[in-house]
């Protein structure tokens, strides 16, 4: 299906919805069929759009020496720009703060991060979709302080996602999941490569409102889609003090006109991942949605 053809199929879906569900919120995101999926947070987006979206976080305090802890707070800006109706770029650039305790702060970017985005598969009756990704971080094009890399490194990425609701399950039709293969090869050493698998669960209230059963939830409820996310990083080969780390985050999104608002919590599943909790927010804008006519077009073969 087109670019436009989606457009105009949503628009279609969100009339429909109108008349059963009052102030439906409009979202124009990663979708399959009647399914809106929820932007992830801690994972890469799962399909090629035309989205601008930024996250704050803080992670939880890792070990930095005898004695010593740490604690990285990130400000992440992602452009997502559609070639074709099927291909995409996403351009990412990060800014840390590494407070130190009993020490004054570092500050300084990160590597510049993009990455190619193919939707191989976009299955709407079942719900499913299949992304081919490629990622490239560009080695010393960041701070060292803060650790980026002087030598860069290239992603393969698998991704798949599929929705529940051409099943015959009841009340757990609004489910979703997906799934992130991943394999990150370094350029050179003393930088490792690794396995960065990844997988999220969410249940979209938007979905059982509007799909399978109305229940007159408060309108704010009708906006949520509690949402889980789990990502891991384990060294493959020579690790070079990297040790296997495991993101735990459950948070929740909500979802406006042309925006969806997402918060989760950093929980860390290792020790080497961290102690204490962190938090991740970010807002998610659909430029597709917002200025379909300009911005928000495909570069080749819009309409």
């Amino acid at each position: 299906m087109t670019r436009a053809a989606r457009r105009s199929y949503a628009a279609g879906v969100l009339a429909a919805l109108s008349l059963a569900l009052p102030a439906m919120p409009a979202r124009a995101y990663l979708a399959a069929g009647d399914r809106v999926f929820a932007p992830t947070l801690v994972l890469p987006q799962f399909a090629p759009g035309d989205e601008f979206y930024n996250w704050d976080d803080t992670e939880p305090q890792t070990p930095a020496g005898p004695g010593s802890t740490r604690r990285d707070s990130n400000f992440t800006a992602v452009w997502d720009k559609t070639l074709t109706d099927q291909l995409g770029l996403t351009v990412e650039e990060t800014w840390t703060q590494l407070d130190r305790v009993d020490r004054s702060p570092w500050f300084g970017w990160q590597n510049l991060d993009t990455e190619i985005k193919y939707e191989a598969i976009d299955n709407q009756p079942h719900e499913f979709l299949l992304t081919l990704g490629l990622d490239r971080e560009w080695g010393g094009t960041g701070a060292a302080r803060v650790g980026a890399f002087a030598a860069g490194a290239t992603t393969p990425r698998l991704y798949l996602a599929k929705g529940m609701g051409d099943l015959d399950i009841g009340l757990w039709r609004p489910l979703a999941a997906g799934a992130l293969i991943a394999y990150q090869i370094a350029d050179a050493a003393p930088r490792p490569s690794l396995y960065t698998p990844g997988f999220f669960i969410e249940y979209s209230i938007p979905y059982l409102e509007s799909k399978v059963e109305t229940l007159a939830l408060p309108d704010f409820v009708r906006h949520l889609t509690p949402i889980t996310e789990v990502q891991f990083s384990i060294p493959s080969g020579p690790s070079y003090g990297a040790r296997t780390t495991a993101m735990i985050a459950p948070g929740i999104s909500y979802a406006g006109e042309g925006w969806e608002l997402g918060a989760e919590a950093l929980i860390g599943g290792t020790r080497a991942t961290g102690r204490g909790i962190g938090v991740i927010a970010q807002l998610h804008v659909a430029l597709d949605y917002l200025f379909p006519e300009s911005i928000g077009r495909p570069i080749l073969g819009g309409p």
